[in-house]
């Protein structure tokens, strides 16, 4: 099957924002991101000097869509994106756009080449499905990954707070709520860690798709996967609820959180831009909610939260 492809060379600070729109707006088909900074951690056996001179200077992302998409709409909704985010004080200047085409098969071999395993802590490592799962050490949990289509590697920096706090806080037998699971990976996690049971919801037919790959793939069997647009659905409380998802879906999540959460539970949210921190912290103290733990790294958040006390 051929795709279409669109290559946007941009600030690596837009990676998160365009790979969530390119996705959930406009149903890329799949993504793959090239950055100089790869390179220079990881010249080495499989990776050749000259690919490595074709990546701009900053970061390459692209994404595919299906024959019969129009692809001129696709770069002008990307463009309206773009001016949306300058809003936001993402850098949006000197961005470039290239139309290619290419074979699905092609673009799999390709994608399979840049991802590999990740040792995240000696406690957990994510791993391809075609790369070897053994752990560091006896202790450390190992979670199997093809992504595929949906967003969640474990690569990207609003996962790896996600995980960094779920480490801390996740106990033993834990109700788990995870709201736009894409690939799969904060509910594996969940489960591995101890978790009684967890939901997990995304509007896509194919995140849906691919977390449920994932579940078999780590021989999971206690979570369960639901269509939906964020809570549209979900019944019950959980003593945690997971969300690691653009500010603006944060906004429509946040004033439905408490019909959902058990006395004494928590909330970590991930992909919260510095410039539109405040106005999450507002909104959820407006919803009754405090913020107990806050971490950062480049320009994005991570928080844990919790009902405040009456």
């Amino acid at each position: 099957m051929q795709l279409n492809g669109v290559q946007i060379m941009c600030s690596s600070e837009l990676e998160e924002p365009l790979t969530y729109f390119l996705q959930s707006d406009l149903a890329a088909k799949g993504i793959e991101v090239r950055r100089r900074s790869d390179f220079d951690d990881v010249l080495t056996a499989n990776i050749l000097a000259q690919d490595a001179n074709e990546i701009p200077d900053d970061m390459e992302l692209t994404a595919y869509f299906a024959i019969g998409i129009e692809i001129s709409d696709i770069i002008s909704q990307i463009k309206a994106k773009l001016l949306e985010l300058k809003n936001y004080g993402f850098k949006t200047d000197n961005v470039e756009f290239k139309v290619i085409q290419v074979c699905d098969k092609m673009w799999q071999n390709q994608w399979e080449k840049f991802y590999h395993r990740v040792d995240f802590s000696r406690s957990l490592a994510i791993v391809p499905e075609w790369e070897c799962p053994k752990p560091l050490n006896p202790h450390q949990i190992v979670i199997k990954m093809n992504p595929k289509q949906a967003f969640g590697t474990g690569t990207h920096i609003t996962t790896q707070l996600m995980l960094m706090v779920m480490e801390r806080v996740l106990l033993s037998e834990m109700s788990v709520l995870d709201v736009g699971t894409g690939s799969g990976i904060l509910s594996i996690v969940a489960s591995k860690f101890g978790a009684s049971n967890v939901c997990a919801t995304d509007i896509s037919d194919d995140a849906i798709a691919s977390a449920k790959k994932n579940l078999a793939l780590n021989d999971i069997d206690n979570v369960e996967l639901k269509q939906a647009n964020l809570l549209t659905g979900v019944k019950g409380k959980y003593d945690l609820i997971l969300a690691n998802m653009l500010a603006e879906i944060l906004y429509q999540l946040i004033p439905h959180l408490s019909d959902h959460l058990a006395r004494n539970g928590s909330v970590i949210m991930s992909g919260i831009d510095c410039e539109q921190l405040s106005r999450i912290e507002k909104l959820l103290s407006e919803n009754g909610f405090t913020v107990n733990l806050k971490i950062q790294e480049k320009r994005w958040f991570c928080i844990l939260v919790s009902q405040k006390s009456n």
